[in-house]
């Protein structure tokens, strides 16, 4: 645990946390460029071809029963591996923060925390290639994965609750990263600020019946301050075999990091130089039926390790240590039925988790549920999807989630859509039995509870430009953070808490078009606000959710192989004041090699990353990349 946030609060000037603000306030802070670029948009003519349609976009992660209907009833975004090519990113965090409503609060390249329209980040549920993958004792290593960048094949960002498909943490959303199956070979390396060097390397190929692949990334940086180095190995590889008319497919990665976390966990001034190693090993074990069967059953198990080794004194290890080690074994099966007017998906997961852990003691929970999904209409004229799961959790008894999501389409390029869903989250084990002189968790913790909807509506115009706007409320009960008691000094601990009732209201606006210059524009804006019963001072985690942002960015071919794509983009945190950051990516290409040239916070802007120090300034990076395609598809 980190009294890191507090600090970075009270940095911040900020002092106790008065939430009360109206979704009409929010809405004026739009920015009027931004404004303007939407009024034009949805200005534009929606008679004639429309090249790009609104019910084209296949995903994996919101729906059981087809592809189609995430996107077209949910709020889901996709970052392709095109799209991620695209970016000045070096790492998966850096490509969340790409996406519309996703905030990343990252501390170093080895951990970030990932929150999603104002959730926690224990408030999200992250999936590979649709396996838990969200770690039970803490979220802070939910995005320590072992997956090397170049073995992602995109990204599915499910914006607002999913409990009823995925049980326990999707809150605020979901994040699927789904890896690469396809052939081809892939060599990357990349070097530039802080001393910070990647080398990457992918290879798969096969037949028609079997095909496999393998990835291997190497980071190292001496980081942005002193404390910040380090040292980052992920390996991941797989393959499938068809039996039986099914792919029987195994993945199997595992991850080492070894990094500097001075001011990750204790306040910025103390005089400590922690130092951190966790290692990440997952297998995933599927016989997958084809995605055209009209009857198919899909069996699946899964296991997660992760190991924690946490010192105070870098060169002192004995001083103070935690050690921590989780499992995570689950199995599933789910069955798909279609007709020509329905589609249903069912089925049954149990998971257990245990914690061998030197500060929290050993720990073993298990769980169970069962669900069901029935969907029902036409993509392009109406759909209607419900849901209903019951979960089970060893400590905490059984919890029903409900879901419900709808679209009608007023036209081939107006689509009106809304959902609704419950969700919960129980309590982590850090939650409930943390404790030092500065942090003390409490185990008798109730779980969150959230009731969530969104409505919104979606216009492609002749000539490709899209216009999205969608509202949500999300009303969540017992609250879990880590707050301090009203009036009390900085220096008393923190405490973990169920906060009572706290409502999140928002609205998120995003419009593109090519054109002009022959470019490609996206803006983008989110405006949020939230309310609750009981204030907090100093709140840790659950009540800091940035509350305005707004982004312009680019992206242009300049032909022979040469593109530029750049973006701004603004952000405020509740009790911190707003800063601008512009991040850009040149381009160059010729046959099979590309060249790049990557600048980070270009106007070297200066605020405070999660740890409560300054975050990194300016930074340059130059990359050479050698791909050449092979056969095989991808998933």
């Amino acid at each position: 645990m980190t009294d890191a946030a507090g600090a970075r609060h009270e940095r911040a000037g900020g002092g106790r946390l008065t939430l009360r603000r109206s979704t009409a306030r929010s809405m004026k802070s739009a920015t009027p460029a931004l404004s303007a670029l939407l009024l034009a948009l949805a200005a534009a003519p929606l008679a004639g071809q429309t090249p790009y349609t609104l019910d084209t976009l296949h995903v994996t992660v919101g729906s059981r029963t087809d592809p189609r209907l995430p996107s077209a009833t949910r709020s889901v975004e996709v970052l392709t591996a095109d799209d991620i090519q695209r970016l000045p990113a070096l790492t998966l965090a850096d490509v969340l923060g790409w996406a519309l409503g996703v905030d990343v609060l990252a501390r170093s390249p080895a951990q970030a925390d990932v929150g999603i329209r104002g959730s926690s980040a224990e408030q999200v549920l992250v999936l590979v290639d649709g396996a838990r993958a969200t770690d039970p004792q803490t979220a802070h290593f939910a995005l320590d994965q072992a997956v090397p960048l170049d073995d992602v094949e995109r990204i599915e960002i499910l914006r607002g609750p999913a409990s009823a498909l995925y049980g326990a943490d999707a809150l605020g959303g979901v994040i699927n990263i789904v890896t690469r199956s396809g052939g081809g070979v892939t060599a990357r390396a990349e070097g530039g600020s802080f001393g910070s060097g990647t080398a990457a390397l992918r290879v798969g190929g096969g037949s028609a019946g079997a095909r496999g692949h393998a990835a291997a990334e190497f980071q190292r940086s001496d980081g942005f301050r002193p404390g910040t180095d380090v040292r980052a190995v992920q390996l991941r590889g797989g393959g499938a075999v068809d039996v039986a008319g099914r792919a029987l497919r195994a993945d199997v990665g595992w991850a080492a990091r070894d990094f500097g976390a001075r001011a990750f966990y204790t306040p910025p001034a103390a005089p400590y130089d922690e130092y951190e190693k966790t290692r990440t090993a997952s297998l995933v074990l599927g016989w997958e039926a084809p995605a055209a069967a009209r009857l198919a059953v899909t069996p699946r198990v899964s296991i997660r390790r992760h190991d924690d080794d946490f010192v105070l004194k870098r060169d002192d290890p004995s001083f103070y240590e935690n050690v921590h080690r989780s499992w995570q074994a689950g199995a599933e099966v789910v069955g798909r039925w279609a007709t020509s007017g329905a589609r249903v998906a069912w089925g049954v997961e149990g998971q257990r988790d245990i914690l061998r852990s030197s500060s929290l003691g050993d720990r073993e929970e298990s769980r169970a549920a069962a669900f069901g999904e029935v969907s029902v209409g036409e993509v392009g004229r109406a759909v209607l999807t419900g849901g209903l799961r019951e979960d089970w959790h060893s400590r905490y008894g059984a919890f029903l989630a409900p879901s419900l999501a709808g679209a009608v389409w007023a036209g081939p390029a107006l689509r009106l859509r809304a959902s609704a869903g419950r969700a919960f989250r129980a309590p982590t084990w850090t939650d409930r039995y943390y404790r030092d002189p500065s942090n003390v968790g409490d185990p008798e913790l109730r779980p969150e509870r959230a009731w969530a909807g969104e409505a919104g509506a979606d216009v492609v115009a002749r000539n490709g430009a899209r216009l999205s706007l969608t509202g949500f409320v999300r009303r969540a009960t017992d609250l879990i953070d880590w707050v301090r008691d009203d009036g009390a000094p900085p220096t008393s601990p923190w405490f973990a808490r169920n906060l009572g009732r706290v409502t999140f209201r928002g609205v998120e606006l995003e419009g593109s078009v090519a054109g002009p210059l022959d470019t490609r524009w996206t803006a983008r804006a989110t405006a949020l606000s939230l309310r609750a019963d009981e204030a907090a001072s100093g709140s840790k985690y659950a009540l800091r959710p940035l509350d305005r942002t707004a982004s312009l960015a680019f992206d242009r071919a300049l032909g022979r192989g040469f593109g530029f794509g750049a973006r701004t983009a603004y952000e405020r945190r509740v009790g911190e004041p707003g800063h601008w950051l512009v991040d850009a990516r040149l381009r160059a290409g010729w046959r099979d090699v590309s060249l790049y040239l990557d600048g980070r916070n270009l106007t070297d802007a200066r605020y405070l990353d999660v740890s409560g120090t300054t975050a990194p300034g300016r930074a340059l990076y130059v990359g050479a990349e050698w791909t050449r395609r092979g056969g095989g598809a991808d998933r």
